[in-house]
């Protein structure tokens, strides 16, 4: 007699949702890239989130190129200073402390599964000259 138990790992996946929240009492433009092709962009003023992008997995993985549709961001104060923010976390215009909106970290305010990358004052004191 051979006896056959099977078992299944169901991954146990929560919905994320995640946006950008202007803290930095400066307006800021936000544009994001697939690929080099712009795919998305908008401004946003003090006290404004962006548009959320929602995602059903077993961790939370940032404004992910693969559920988001994203691979680079660049924001942009009025001043022409910002970041630019990659995938891979590569550049020299990166936010400060290892912050990126594009994987996680800890530049997200968290309640449950709604996670704001926040741009703080701190941000556009920090902010470098962008290139053209």
């Amino acid at each position: 007699m051979i006896l056959l138990i099977g078992c299944t790992d169901e991954p146990n996946e929560s919905n994320f949702l995640v946006s950008i929240k202007n803290e930095s009492s400066h307006s800021f433009a936000i544009r994001g890239f697939k690929n080099n092709s712009i795919v998305y962009q908008e401004i946003l003023n003090n006290n404004e989130n962006g548009t959320s992008c929602g995602y059903t997995d077993e961790n939370f993985r940032g404004i992910f190129v693969n559920h988001c549709g994203i691979d680079s961001l660049v924001l942009e104060f009025n001043d022409n200073r910002g970041y630019i923010s990659t995938y891979n976390n590569s550049g020299n215009f990166n936010f400060s402390n290892k912050r990126n909106p594009l994987l996680p970290n800890s530049g997200f305010n968290i309640n449950e599964n709604t996670y704001e990358f926040l741009v703080t004052i701190e941000d556009y004191e920090n902010a470098f000259e962008l290139p053209e």
